[in-house]
């Protein structure tokens, strides 16, 4: 697993234009204020909140959630423990929050593990 990242990150760093990364421009990209929700469909690793504290602190509620139980548990030891984090194994097609619950929804690089995306 590291010889592929460190293979894609030779890749990136030789080829991308994007100096700033990819997951640092997926991030700019997101407008999270002071006190919002926030639901994170398929977390992965947790890497996009991985040492932003800052963004962290400016969630009243952050939920990093993942259908497999391994990967919320790299996200939690990659994240850490914060007040206003909560770690759940989710099935995306079965979202248990009604609507409006979360000011916003992320769901990326990942609509494509969901066998029914019209539910």
């Amino acid at each position: 697993m590291n010889n592929i990242r460190n293979r894609a990150e030779e890749i990136h760093e030789k080829y991308s234009t994007n100096k700033m990364g990819f997951g640092n421009w997926i991030i700019s990209n997101y407008r999270i204020g002071k006190g919002m929700k926030v639901l994170e469909l398929g977390c992965g690793t947790g890497d996009m909140w991985k040492n932003r504290e800052s963004l962290i602190g400016d969630c009243s509620k952050l939920i990093l959630s993942d259908f497999s139980e391994g990967m919320v548990a790299v996200a939690k030891e990659n994240v850490g423990n914060y007040d206003n984090i909560e770690y759940m194994v989710l099935d995306i097609q079965e979202i248990p929050y009604e609507d409006e619950t979360f000011d916003i929804v992320i769901a990326n690089m990942m609509l494509y593990h969901v066998p029914d995306i019209y539910i």
